[in-house]
């Protein structure tokens, strides 16, 4: 650790703020090679020995030089340090934050935090890009602190302020040139809005938007809470909300559960209005594909956003005594006549035993006569999309039972076995 005797009172405060706020598991300090976080890792450092430096290096014009200063910074102040490469799909904002991310995420061990520099500037900037998109409470919020095991400590320190104390703490710290780039959306609100608006309107805007958004992220968090106990949940390769829920929730909350689950099937990034819309219209039979070829519609008491409809599992053969999965089911077998409830149906004993999917226009036993599977299924609400990945019990080549839905008629002669099915989520 570097010695912190002899520093300024700007930098001995800095210190004690980071050192309140840090976490009491090891961390990663995202290290650009710029003074922001060249800062934060120098007052880390200070403060708990389990820390270490990641960088990353996206190959882009001055992505050496930041290397190069981030490595001379880890060296003078004594941090383990690590470059991880991780080439964005292209150099937009969103591509490289979440290439950066993602690779922060892949670094870190599984108890370990990552904290990034972004500073007062940085909150300022984002609340004010989201206000000029047409932004709803949650974008007034801007950056949170914290977002799963992401926290920045430094969302209330101005950046002038960290570049002071990296020029005071004599950190070897390099300007990002892509900071500079006029055609960057960010860019041109850093350098060219809030200068404006803060010379004709409030020299102190900066502190204004990050008061603005503070005060919008507790209104917020009360919301989320609310949102956060409608079950959003994983079933037959789609994301379901209960439409009921949906449909009686009030605007401000419903859009919270909307955005969860358009997160849980595309990613951490929230949907934009049409799409958060798309998901509550869903209530009333509407459909629609959006972006990432993402379908929402209606499934019975279930709104439902599917992204990728997965494979139809394989035929499998069970032996009494066993169990097998099949997709999100687990079929199991035992001796005996103990059937209880729809999901388990008693039988003869065949000499083989196969769960598998079911077959286009294949039938099933009735008394008197037979039916399609599919009739079968779709009178039992299964919906259409989920028909193909629904387990057929097959017994010496012939349907016995379809899962939950319906068994065909059979002469219940020992040996019996019993066969029960239950879903994984």
């Amino acid at each position: 650790m570097a010695d912190p005797r002899g520093v300024g009172a700007d930098t001995a405060a800095l210190l004690a703020r980071v050192r309140e706020r840090l976490p009491q598991a090891p961390v990663i300090v995202a290290l650009s090679g710029g003074a922001d976080s060249a800062v934060l890792a120098w007052a880390v450092s200070q403060s708990t020995k389990r820390v270490r430096a990641v960088s990353v290096d996206h190959g882009l014009p001055g992505s050496d030089e930041l290397m190069d200063a981030a490595t001379a910074i880890a060296a003078m102040i004594g941090l383990r340090h690590e470059i991880v490469v991780a080439h964005p799909s292209s150099s937009s904002e969103t591509a490289l934050r979440q290439t950066r991310y993602a690779a922060l995420e892949a670094a870190a061990a599984k108890n370990e935090v990552i904290l990034t520099g972004h500073t007062l500037d940085d909150q300022a900037e984002t609340v004010l890009g989201n206000v000029l998109r047409g932004t709803g409470a949650a974008g007034l919020s801007g950056i949170p602190p914290t977002r799963g095991r992401i926290m920045r400590l430094l969302l209330d320190v101005a950046r002038s302020d960290t570049r002071f104390l990296a020029e005071e703490l004599g950190l070897p710290f390099v300007d990002d040139p892509q900071n500079s780039d006029a055609r960057v959306r960010r860019n041109r609100i850093r350098h060219e809005t809030i200068p404006a608006l803060a010379h004709r309107f409030n020299p102190r805007l900066v502190e204004a938007l990050g008061r603005l958004a503070s005060s919008a992220a507790a209104d917020d968090e009360v919301l989320e809470s609310r949102a956060a106990r409608v079950p959003v949940i994983h079933r037959d390769g789609a994301v379901a909300v209960p439409a009921a829920v949906l449909a009686t929730l009030p605007a401000a909350i419903a859009a919270r559960v909307a955005r969860r689950a358009l997160r849980e099937v595309r990613g951490p990034y929230a949907g934009t209005a049409f799409e958060i819309a798309a998901v509550l219209d869903a209530v009333n039979d509407s459909a629609v594909t959006i972006g990432g070829a993402v379908d929402i519609h209606r499934e019975g008491p279930w709104v439902v956003l599917v992204a990728d409809e997965p494979a139809i599992p394989p035929a499998s053969e069970v032996e009494v005594g066993s169990e097998v999965g099949f997709g999100d089911w687990v079929l199991s077998v035992e001796a005996g006549s103990r059937s209880i409830g729809r999901f388990s149906v008693t039988i003869p004993l065949p000499s083989r035993l196969v769960v598998r999917a079911a077959m286009p226009n294949e039938r099933i036993a009735i008394a008197g006569g037979s039916k399609r599977v599919g009739d079968a299924l779709a009178e039992a609400g299964v919906p259409l999309r989920v028909r193909p990945r629904w387990p057929v019990v097959e017994a010496d080549g012939t349907i016995a039972w379809l899962a939950g839905v319906r068994a065909a008629p059979s002469a219940v002669e020992p040996p019996l076995i019993t066969v029960r099915a239950r879903r994984t989520n």
